[in-house]
């Protein structure tokens, strides 16, 4: 290693720091062969200062041995290749190298990672009391650091806003170990012993093959680190224990929970949605057994009855659309609904038919910003809606429509096998007079056939209506494939005749 009276070494560190780095990283990457190189051409120096000179900012430097032995790891064995936490703790590291905000976002990842592992293994109050545990860790953190408005800022993140980005530093991660292992080799010559040549030759064979693995797994750990996110973004927006049960409550009911009692009233009634391993378990409701479904859904007069469709399996597929407790309630004044439609076309080779904005399945609060939030937290399947448009609805009149309104359930596609939509946002369920319907799809072919936005006030039920183009260009035959079917990986939309399509329960759209 060159003295500090002849060089400076990289990335602002003292000599004894880099030193230590060095150690390190030789010795993941040469195993039993190290120090088979000679000092003039060090070869755990070269790829430190190579990694290093990726890193924007000087106080994250030492970010440097973490990822290059996750990716070692990732390299020698390929097992872990296959687990998702693995890439989760690469992604929380490569976000490092994305200048000026990199650094924020690993440490509320590095924070998930650590307390959100431990919870995987919890159930009930002491679930809960982790989470919350993250919380606070998260604010205490972005506090710190001086974050301006920490759980605003908290509240708005989303590692999926950060995915191009993390696959672009991801890729030039690879390219560059890549480079710098064959730059080792040719310079070392004949000097390098045959042990280590192999295993710098078997190194850069790995990274190729992660490069590669990276752009399927990195984008499913994404989504498994929001899935966090989101549980613990939860609890700050509501302050406190058994949040996400506050939050739900205040969403489906429309009255905050104001007392500790109430709160665990709303536990022990079970109105949050029952989790499943990747999103939110659907109702268990078989027809003719209330004993099942009652806890879940009760209907009341002048509502929506919803135990009168039976699917071909003998459940009741209304009910097992919704997780957890549903509430019968009538809209608010002031509230937003939404609805997305379209004309009928193609995905993956399977005739998807129209839909039209008049339909008993709506969303409640602002639409989804994106197809990718709209798919997998509505959980509407490629088969059931091809997207182009959508209606928003404000309560203005003093006789809204009677809801039924819970939390979309996950689903699994039939049609389009290997789609799989997670769920976990609101959905209500109501009847519109025929005339508004009427009205609604006659205005949703105007728009169809013009393209411009359309507004309209039904004075029967008291909601102004805007109708507009979505402009997505990846709504259909993208979100929530482990595999794509078909040839082909993305159909865009293909328009065809604007007939009235039956709306199917699972057509349901939610809030982000």
């Amino acid at each position: 290693m060159p003295s500090a009276a002849n060089t400076t070494p990289p990335g602002g560190l003292s000599w004894s720091r880099f030193r230590a780095i060095c150690a390190d990283v030789g010795s993941w990457t040469w195993g039993t062969v190290q120090g088979a190189f000679n000092e003039k051409a060090s070869f755990s120096q070269i790829i430190v200062d190579a990694v290093i000179g990726m890193i924007p900012l000087v106080g994250d430097v030492t970010a440097v041995r973490d990822i290059v032995a996750v990716v070692i790891g990732l390299v020698d064995k390929p097992e872990k290749r296959e687990s998702t936490w693995e890439w989760v703790l690469l992604i929380v590291l490569v976000v490092a190298l994305i200048p000026v905000f990199g650094g924020v976002i690993k440490g509320v990842g590095r924070i998930l990672i650590k307390v959100c592992k431990e919870a995987a293994a919890l159930k009930g109050a002491a679930r809960a009391a982790k989470l919350l545990e993250a919380a606070n860790e998260i604010i205490a953190f972005l506090n710190r650091i001086g974050v301006k408005n920490a759980e605003r800022w908290l509240l708005k993140l989303r590692f999926a806003d950060h995915q191009a980005a993390v696959l672009e530093r991801f890729a030039a991660l690879m390219n560059t170990l890549y480079k710098v292992l064959g730059e080792v080799r040719n310079k070392a010559g004949a000097a390098m012993p045959s042990a280590l040549l192999g295993r710098v030759d078997g190194l850069r064979s790995g990274l190729l093959h992660l490069k590669a693995k990276g752009n399927e797994m990195i984008p499913k750990a994404i989504k498994e680190l929001d899935q966090y996110l989101r549980e613990v973004q939860a609890y700050v927006r509501s302050g406190g224990e058994a949040t996400s049960r506050r939050v739900l409550h205040e969403v489906a009911t429309g009255k905050p929970v104001i007392t500790r009692a109430d709160e665990a009233r709303l536990v022990e009634h079970g109105v949050l949605p029952t989790r499943s391993k990747r999103g939110w378990q659907q109702n268990f409701a078989p027809a003719k057994r209330p004993d099942k479904y009652e806890k879940f859904y009760r209907p009341e007069p002048g509502y929506p009855d919803l135990t009168k469709k039976v699917d071909k399996n003998g459940n009741l597929e209304a009910v097992a659309a919704y997780s957890g407790r549903m509430i019968n309630r009538p809209l608010k004044q002031g509230e937003e609904i939404f609805r997305f439609f379209g004309p009928a076309g193609v995905t993956h080779g399977e005739k998807i038919t129209s839909t039209n904005p008049g339909g008993v399945w709506w969303g409640l609060g602002p639409p989804p910003k994106s197809a990718q939030q709209w798919r997998e937290r509505a959980a509407v399947l490629d088969e059931f809606n091809r997207d182009g448009y959508v209606v928003v609805g404000r309560v203005v009149g003093t006789n809204p429509p009677k809801a039924v309104v819970g939390t979309v359930a996950e689903q699994t596609g039939s049609k389009l096998s290997g789609q799989y939509l997670p769920g976990g946002a609101t959905q209500a369920f109501f009847m519109l007079d025929e005339e508004t319907s009427k009205g609604l799809k006659a205005l949703g072919e105007e728009v169809i056939a013009s393209g411009k936005a359309r507004a309209w006030t039904d004075t029967l039920t008291g909601i102004t209506f805007h109708i507009r183009p979505t402009g997505w260009k990846d709504a259909n035959g993208v979100w929530g494939y482990a595999r794509m079917p078909g040839p082909t990986s993305v159909q865009t939309a293909r328009l065809g005749a604007r007939e009235q399509a039956t709306k199917k329960n699972r057509e349901v759209l939610v809030t982000p």
